[in-house]
């Protein structure tokens, strides 16, 4: 009998927490509990994004244009990476033409 067997394999999640290994002694700058859990906060959203396949910059641009109007929990749910919708970068401001 052949029986072939699965190895784990943890490639992909050591690819992906290798940037933050990298720069753990940046994180001591923090300055607080509260700085880690936004940092921590933040990079659980760039790297969701990118497993939704989004570009991490729209993605946080477009929550963070949209959530100020987020009113009831379908609106948090539409900022999820697997339900929004990813709307262009327009400039607009007193600094642009």
């Amino acid at each position: 009998m052949n029986y072939s067997f699965l190895t784990p394999d943890t490639n992909a999640a050591e690819r992906a927490v290798k940037p933050f290994v990298t720069a753990r002694k940046n994180f001591l700058f923090s300055g607080s509990s509260l700085g880690a859990r936004s940092s921590c906060f933040l990079f659980t959203m760039i790297e969701t994004a990118k497993a939704n396949g989004l570009n991490p910059e729209d993605y946080l641009r477009c929550v963070f244009e949209k959530a100020p109007y987020a009113k009831t929990e379908n609106d948090w749910e539409n900022l999820l990476p697997w339900n929004i919708e990813i709307t262009p970068f327009k400039m607009h401001g007193e600094w642009t033409d």
